[in-house]
């Protein structure tokens, strides 16, 4: 005769108990779906496939504002390399980001739209995901290609990562620059800026408000030439789509980044 699973064991119905509490158990996926939504109360993150970057909901010290964000998973003083709200915080610890009419909208407690992709026209044909990369890009994209409809890199804070470019393009008008956060400890738009000469040669300016506080004299086709050691910048002219860009080097480790500081300094 043979032997009949015992169902009744404590140990089925903890398994059952589980499942049924918890059928959500993907907390690390690095995508998120129409149907899912990260919320300050959970404590959810997106986490990329190799777990480099992490994205979720965080408040600075001393602050009581919520914002989403991207940071190094694996570094234990959490670096920020990119801030999606910084120009319109949650003001209560009550938030969610949300897929919502094939935009990425982040709602506060009266579920208002803070921010958004703002992403208009054209019908899209099948659903949309968010998925967090392994080189820092959050984007929204088909569920079923890897078509970008809208990407973080477009949208730089005050970080530059491998892979990402500043610059003007041609196509879409987009002015892909950064901008210093206020202070340390708030992300918020600080009064620095890179800004990107395109008329005659290629040079790379930082900015107080309107004023030029540093060049990094003109691109002589090889080098800034006042940038004595720049062996990981790399200038890209595509006259066909971007006027300009600049981006870091291949050979970089996927720690290193460019950033505009509070007092304007690039390192």
């Amino acid at each position: 005769m043979r032997n009949v699973p015992n169902y009744h064991s404590p140990y089925t119905f903890f398994l059952i108990f589980v499942f049924i509490l918890f059928p959500a158990f993907d907390v690390s996926a690095s995508t998120m779906s129409a149907t899912e939504s990260l919320t300050i109360s959970s404590s959810k993150t997106i986490i990329s496939r190799s777990e480099i970057f992490e994205l979720g909901f965080f408040t600075p010290a001393s602050s009581s504002r919520w914002y989403l964000g991207i940071w190094y998973k694996k570094i234990p003083t959490r670096t920020y390399v990119w801030v999606a709200n910084r120009d319109t915080p949650l003001s209560h610890s009550k938030g969610s980001l949300k897929i919502s009419d094939n935009n990425l909208v982040i709602l506060d407690h009266s579920n208002k739209p803070v921010w958004s992709t703002n992403l208009t026209g054209g019908t899209v044909r099948s659903p949309v995901v968010a998925e967090l990369l392994d080189n820092g890009n959050f984007v929204l994209r088909h569920s079923n290609n890897y078509e970008y409809l809208w990407q973080s890199f477009d949208f730089p804070t005050d970080t530059l990562l491998p892979e990402m470019k500043l610059g003007w393009d041609l196509k879409t008008g987009m002015n892909r620059f950064l901008r210093s956060r206020k202070t340390p400890d708030d992300p918020s738009s600080g009064d620095y800026s890179t800004k990107f000469k395109t008329i005659g040669f290629p040079e790379v300016y930082v900015c107080n408000k309107e004023s030029i506080v540093y060049r990094s004299g003109p691109w002589d086709g090889i080098r800034f030439n006042g940038i004595p050691e720049q062996h990981l910048l790399d200038l890209n002219p595509n006259p066909d789509r971007v006027i300009t860009t600049i981006n870091l080097g291949r050979e970089v480790t996927e720690l290193e980044t460019i950033m505009v500081l509070t007092k304007g300094y690039m390192q």
